[in-house]
């Protein structure tokens, strides 16, 4: 069996990339626009924040609970939410640039 040609790049496909990339999940349309590693890169990295992102609510939520009376605030584990905050503002922005790209891509191949 042949692999697939892919999809022909159009300004209307490309927005609807851009925004799966911006509104979905970061990489999610870099990866539909046949950008695989980039696209799954991406995700990965979008993943690895949300999922850093949870723990760091879970360690808050659980600090503040055993917390006697108003938990200092030097204390509070914030760091981990921090990081994960990072990475997930880091995909995002990768993926509008790969969205900028994608959408340049689709004004060559229409003209």
């Amino acid at each position: 069996m042949e692999p697939k040609p892919p999809r022909q790049l159009n300004r209307s496909r490309a927005y609807v990339l851009t925004g799966l990339n911006l509104l979905v999940a970061p990489g999610l349309g870099t990866f539909l626009a046949g950008r695989r590693i980039s696209g799954v890169l991406q995700i990965a990295l979008a993943v690895t924040g949300f999922l850093l992102s949870g723990r760091g609510v879970l360690q808050l939520t659980n600090f503040c609970l055993t917390a006697d009376g108003f938990p200092d605030l030097d204390a509070i584990p914030l760091r981990a939410l921090g990081i994960s905050l990072g990475l997930m503002l880091a995909a995002w922005l990768w993926s509008l640039v790969s969205s900028l790209q994608i959408l340049r891509a689709a004004r060559k191949t229409e003209l």
